[in-house]
């Protein structure tokens, strides 16, 4: 294709455009390559969002009172006497840095009413 009738100057022509095709090539092939990447991304998203959305639905469903009672009802599991439970007071919290360290070791319990 290149002879002496082109010149010095049709040639590095010649060769500026075959670059820039080339150039051109293959900015095409790793635009087509990103955008398959881009959908495979989508894809793998769009998927983990239903499992997550399942996942959330299945936990939902386990920790519904109905199934909670059921399993521990299997396990021999009877619900606690109201008398059994202890509160900690109501009262605001301090922060750990600023409460003296008897604070945390003094905390008032509500007593347990007498058995009778």
């Amino acid at each position: 294709m290149i002879d002496a009738r082109m010149g010095l100057k049709g040639a590095a022509r010649f060769a500026g455009t075959a670059a820039l095709v080339l150039f051109l090539c293959w900015q095409h092939v790793q635009a087509t390559r990103l955008g398959y990447r881009v959908e495979s991304a989508r894809r793998e998203a769009a998927q983990r969002r239903g499992r997550v959305e399942s996942l959330r639905l299945d936990l939902e469903r386990r920790l519904s009172p109905q199934q909670v009672a059921a399993r521990a009802a299997r396990l021999g599991m009877v619900p606690a006497d109201p008398r059994a439970l202890r509160r900690l007071e109501d009262r605001p919290r301090q922060r750990l840095g600023s409460a003296p360290v008897w604070g945390l070791l003094t905390r008032t319990w509500t007593p347990l009413p007498a058995r009778g």
